[in-house]
């Protein structure tokens, strides 16, 4: 039996009703400040569903016709007694696959058209496995794991000539599914996730990678249909601007050619703590063709590009026949590899915390998805009388040991900080085998070490730690 009992207790006002449940244990259900009436119905239909629950029978026409008909909150709060099924586990009895992915997508409001996209690709995949009428709480754990040997070796529905998809694009597929029912398990649709353990992580394809020299750009330029276009390939290979989304927003009013800076606004990460802000230098081989654009372009124009914005423009076409008029073999990832290619040069010249805010990374997904190694580097790095392929600190420091009086044609800490010396013959007295010797630098507690460029360091005896102090 179940009672009721009228609370008044500092302003809160209703009827709390209590019973036992099947196992003997109390249960209390708020039911707020309701009228006497409906109080007494929700009592008589809990007293009728806890004699048909220690029947394991299901409620009668007319309880079943009320549980269709109560609110979410009272329902749930029943299926917590174990009375009857919570709301998420009514759905999901007849919430198919399709159904469920609609719903999450058209809630995701608080993402981009683009992802959208990526949601409505991983759909159809799903969909042309599984079948419309799937439901959800079917799906197995075997099922998901065919699903992507299916989607491997069969599921390219974009090339007629190819059924297979690339590794990488499973992989993503992967994820965007793994988000889908990810959230179905977290809303009680779902048991499990049938595709957690399935490897979404993207591994980067080295043979894709392919480093675009300047000169084959320059090839192209006259290829071009447009001074537009020119200024395209200018930013995505001298700027390392992401193609199309940072060069459609790049305003005249950001570009400061006097000041050799321009501000670059990502759409992709927009979402982190800069706001997608980044300030970039105009590079030498990038400020020609600004400024060329700059005296083209019409008064009052807001925009660098203008006449290539739409979203209906596919740009990766018209660059795949601007290569086919200058004989250029097309390489992987066409605006991809551009950026790339801008980033490997600069890192070569550049402290890499420099560069990644400047091309809008950062080190790590630099060093897995930009970076790659060249031909220039490895002949510098074999040649024993060559000199590192760059030293990009030298004129800096030059400058500052003018301003101390120093010689700047010495070359004297050629980029060099922490302690070292510069490599310059002679500027540390040879003093022999015997300065090596512990006891002699055990006094002064240091002795010094040169690295493979000619550089010295005054390091401490204890643990090889350099020497912090003023030399």
């Amino acid at each position: 039996m179940a009672s009721l009992r009228l609370e008044d207790d500092r302003g809160r006002k209703g009827y709390r009703l209590q019973f036992r449940d099947a196992e003997k244990r109390n249960r209390t259900i708020w039911l707020g400040d309701v009228p006497e009436w409906r109080a007494q119905e929700v009592k008589e239909h809990v007293e009728h569903l806890l004699d048909r629950v220690k029947k394991k029978c299901p409620p009668e026409m007319a309880t079943a016709d009320w549980l269709s008909g109560i609110d979410d909150d009272l329902r749930n709060k029943l299926a917590r007694c174990g009375l009857c099924e919570s709301v998420a586990k009514r759905v999901a009895r007849v919430l198919t696959l399709e159904k469920w992915i609609d719903e999450y997508i058209g809630e995701r409001q608080d993402v981009k058209d683009s992802s959208k996209i990526s949601y409505r690709q991983a759909k159809a995949n799903l969909i042309d496995f599984f079948g419309r009428k799937k439901l959800l709480r079917d799906i197995t754990l075997a099922e998901g794991k065919r699903w992507r040997v299916w989607l491997k070796t069969k599921g390219n529905r974009r090339d007629k000539k190819r059924k297979t998809m690339a590794e990488d694009t499973v992989r993503r597929r992967t994820a965007t599914a793994k988000q889908f029912f990810a959230e179905a398990v977290e809303r009680g649709y779902m048991p499990a996730d049938p595709f957690a353990k399935l490897p979404s992580a993207i591994q980067e394809n080295e043979k894709r990678q392919f480093f675009v020299e300047a000169s084959v750009i320059e090839s192209c330029m006259e290829y071009c249909p447009d001074l537009e276009w020119q200024t395209i390939l200018a930013l995505a290979r001298y700027g390392a601007m992401r193609c199309p989304s940072e060069l459609v927003a790049l305003r005249w009013s950001d570009v400061d050619l006097p000041a050799g800076r321009m501000v670059i606004n990502a759409s992709k990460t927009e979402h982190h703590s800069t706001g997608g802000v980044r300030v970039c230098p105009i590079f030498p081989e990038l400020r020609p063709y600004l400024e060329v654009a700059w005296d083209a372009a019409p008064e009052g124009a807001e925009f660098v590009i203008n006449r290539y914005r739409q979203s209906t423009q596919n740009l990766r076409s018209t660059f795949l026949l601007i290569l086919k008029r200058a004989g250029i073999t097309p390489w992987p990832k066409l605006f991809q590899n551009l950026r790339a290619s801008r980033e490997t040069e600069l890192l070569a010249r550049y402290p890499a915390k420099d560069v990644v805010g400047w091309v809008g990374n950062s080190i790590p997904v630099a060093m897995k998805s930009y970076a790659m190694a060249t031909d220039e580097a490895f002949k510098a790095a074999s040649d024993p009388h060559g000199q590192t392929i760059a030293t990009p600190s030298e004129p800096n420091n030059v400058a500052r040991d003018s301003e101390r009086g120093h010689n700047a044609d010495s070359g004297c800490n050629r980029g060099c900080t922490g302690g070292c010396i510069s490599g310059q013959s002679g500027a540390i007295e040879d003093l022999g085998n015997s300065a090596l010797n512990y006891e002699n630098t055990a006094k002064g507690g240091v002795f010094i070490v040169q690295d493979s460029v000619g550089n010295h360091y005054l390091m401490g005896d204890t643990e090889f730690e350099s020497v912090t102090s003023a030399v």
